[in-house]
């Protein structure tokens, strides 16, 4: 080989070695930074502990505080010491205290960020600070005047707390002044509707976040906003705190303790449950009184999963119908829940086109990916010979298996299993190209009930164009959503189900693929009860508004509100296209509290999806300054955090001696979720980085090689 040839190969290799081409040519192999021992309790570890340094945010993957006292230094980082979480559960309604402990174990006056996740119908409604004796109780604020109380007192020296919601199911609080080796407790109480079907509630705390990939060119009107969270944002700004190639020092110096959950859950359902399960999570239970039931993790819960527990109700008492009341200064307010009819399915299934929508970015490589390609697969074999079917897969493009949808053949059965298991998790979320290939194609045939199965992480930030696109395009189509993963958007899938009149469902872990999605397969087989409508005597305020479409043991659950008591309603719609009707006498209630804070943030979520879907339209800006009063008026009145309000407690007496220095609070990532040089929601920039490279590489010889000649 030419010398000059032979020098200048070796030249590239270099250069590659130091562009990182190795691990690109891996993507698979991650550095081994040493996982993190905790034991978790209601006690913290003690705070006079040496200081754990990093090189980078991208090395841990728990919350922590981050303080980088000069650019050129590593990070110090505070472990999040616990989060106690305690939830009482009465009826439908769940009441949740989650105490969070921010300690400083460095020498310097500290402000610190902590990112959070809660459940995408949580109205959060009460914040306390505890600092040493002294209890901080938070007022509810408009939002702009939230932050500036907030600044005002972090200048000052003062501590201070400022909750505020960045998307319906991502909430961030600030804390400011913690001094030196001090330590903070901050409680945040919320309540959320218990999710009920097929006789069983599920109750759902959140304790990790997905990253969101945003498209790389976003429409000017999607009106996304941004925050300095870390979400939300483009492909650049994630390269940063996800760079997991750290030198073998930063590695051995990992030994700080892992953020774990500790969880008690109070339950009194109003009747007998036959069993308590929780299908990732070791638990305890006991029933300490009738019908009331104590629920423990058996240890403690590392944060990286979310925490799903399923009560099954007992056969002779499950519920039929329920009717919970409230009454206030301001009104009577209740919740109605209502059975669709059972009824023998064995000649009533209709012949179905269905659309199966896989997604295959890089946010869903590892389990995720497992447990989607098992969920698919099911859902092929469950079809009937009389339905037709198609699959659509996206990451950074979206395509079709077959031009048009294919009779559930066996054959065509097997094709579909070849398929999917040549499915592979890399590049962009781009969902909107698969959203036109499964809405806006038009029907195959008209006689079939069109269903499109939606298999996702839902790991976007675009939310609002996918919402409009929705409801523009989906015309007679249902849709289903399935969250994949340690830690699905929850917030999109169930909206989206919404729009699309289908439900969500919930896959979290490839033990429980098989069980929810026969579920989901039995419900999709039944009956609907479309086109709902509720008849009242008097006037009333009721949500959700839009109703959605019903599947035997689904619930048609309805928040209130009115100036006199109800004594009857009227719900009718069609089953199997004939008329249905169902009446239901509400002189009789149970007596629950916070059905007002249930009712307004249904109403505030309704307003929301409003304004959302009118901000793409043309003349929206006085539509959503209205909107914009009503929410802030609504969220005054029931003390509760939304996009126009923030909760912010002050404590009255300056105690900072210099001025604090600022610092992050991060999550740990996902359980399953693949961590590298680049987000694994983005582009396939690590492939495009390599071809690049080689064809540079390849440019180069052939030059060298012209000159030799």
């Amino acid at each position: 080989m030419n010398k000059h040839l032979l020098w200048a190969i070796v030249a590239i290799c270099a250069i590659g070695g130091t562009l990182g081409i190795a691990p690109l040519l891996n993507s698979s192999q991650t550095t081994d930074t040493s996982s993190f021992t905790f034991d978790m309790s209601y006690q913290s570890v003690s705070s006079k502990q040496t200081p754990t340094r990093v090189a980078s945010y991208g090395q841990v993957e728990q919350g922590s505080f981050f303080l980088q006292e000069d650019p050129s230094a590593d990070f110090v980082m505070s472990p999040l010491l616990d989060t106690a979480v305690d939830i009482k559960v009465t009826g439908l309604i769940a009441r949740a205290k989650v105490t969070q402990t921010f300690t400083n174990p460095t020498d310097q006056w500290l402000n610190g960020t902590y990112v959070f996740p809660l459940p995408e119908n949580a109205a959060v409604d009460q914040l306390t600070m505890h600092i040493g004796e002294r209890v901080i109780k938070a007022t509810i604020e408009p939002k702009q005047k939230a932050k500036k109380m907030f600044q005002q007192a972090k200048l000052a020296g003062k501590k201070a707390s400022l909750l505020q919601q960045s998307r319906p199911n991502l909430f961030t609080n600030e804390v400011a002044n913690i001094g030196p080796n001090e330590t903070i407790k901050v409680t945040i109480e919320y309540q959320q509707l218990v999710h009920f079907e097929q006789d069983k509630f599920t109750l759902r705390f959140p304790t990790t976040i997905t990253e969101r990939y945003l498209p790389l060119k976003p429409l000017p009107e999607q009106h996304i906003e941004l925050n300095d969270s870390g979400w939300a944002v483009s492909q650049p700004s994630y390269s940063q705190t996800n760079n997991n190639q750290q030198p073998e020092s930063a590695k051995e110096e990992i030994t700080a303790p892992k953020h774990k959950v500790a969880l008690n859950i109070s339950l009194n359902p109003g009747f007998k449950l036959q069993q308590i399960s929780s299908d990732v999570h070791p638990i305890t239970q006991s029933e300490h009184a009738k019908n009331q039931y104590l629920v423990r993790l058996t240890e403690s819960m590392i944060a990286n999963q979310d925490f799903v527990l399923t009560l099954q109700a007992a056969p002779s008492s499950a519920p039929s119908a329920a009717h919970f009341s409230e009454v206030t200064e301001h009104g009577h307010y209740g919740l109605i829940m209502l059975m669709p009819p059972t009824q023998d399915m064995a000649n009533n299934t209709l012949p179905r086109e269905v659309i199966f929508v896989i997604d295959t970015s890089g946010s869903m490589a590892g389990g995720s990916m497992e447990q989607a390609k098992q969920a698919l697969q099911l859902a092929i074999n469950d079809l009937s010979e009389n339905d037709s079917f198609n699959i659509v897969q996206f990451d950074s493009s979206a395509t079709k298996m077959s031009l048009m949808p294919l009779m559930a053949t066996v054959n065509n059965k097997q094709m579909a299993a070849r398929y999917i298991e040549q499915l592979e998790a890399d590049g962009g979320t781009e969902m909107l190209a698969a959203l036109k290939l499964a809405l806006a194609t038009p029907s195959a045939d008209l006689s079939k009930l069109r269903q499109v199965i939606f298999i996702t992480d839902g790991a976007v930030g675009n939310e609002l164009q996918l919402f409009d696109f929705i409801d523009k395009n989906l015309k007679q189509s249902r849709l289903f959503t399935v969250g994949i993963g340690a830690a699905p958007n929850s917030y999109f899938m169930t909206e989206a189900a919404l729009m699309g009149k289908g439900t969500y469902t919930y896959v979290n872990s490839l033990q429980t693929v098989q069980n929810k999605m026969q579920q989901l397969f039995s419900k999709l087989n039944s009956p609907v009860l479309a086109n709902l409508k509720i008849n009242l005597p008097q006037s009333a305020d009721i949500y959700p508004r839009n109703l959605p479409d019903l599947y035997q043991g689904e619930p048609l659950l309805i928040s209130y509100f009115s100036d006199e008591p109800l004594t009857e309603l009227q719900a009718t719609g069609e089953l199997n296209t004939h008329f249905w009707q169902q009446p239901l006498k509400l002189t009789s209630s149970a007596a629950q509290s916070g059905l007002a804070t249930l009712w307004a943030r249904r109403k505030i979520a309704q307003l929301e999806r409003d304004k959302n879907l009118g901000r793409l339209a043309e003349g929206a800006e006085q539509l959503n300054e209205n909107i914009d009063q009503l929410i802030l008026s609504i969220a005054i009145q029931h003390h509760i955090v939304s996009s126009m309000t923030s909760l912010v407690a002050i404590d009255v007496t300056p105690t900072a001696k210099q001025k604090s220095l600022e610092s992050k609070v991060h999550n740990l990532r996902p359980k399953g979720q693949l961590s590298g040089n680049l987000p694994q929601t983005a582009t396939p920039a690590k492939l495009q980085m390599l071809f690049a490279i080689l064809l540079l590489s390849f440019a180069l010889c052939i030059k060298l090689l012209r000159k030799q000649r």
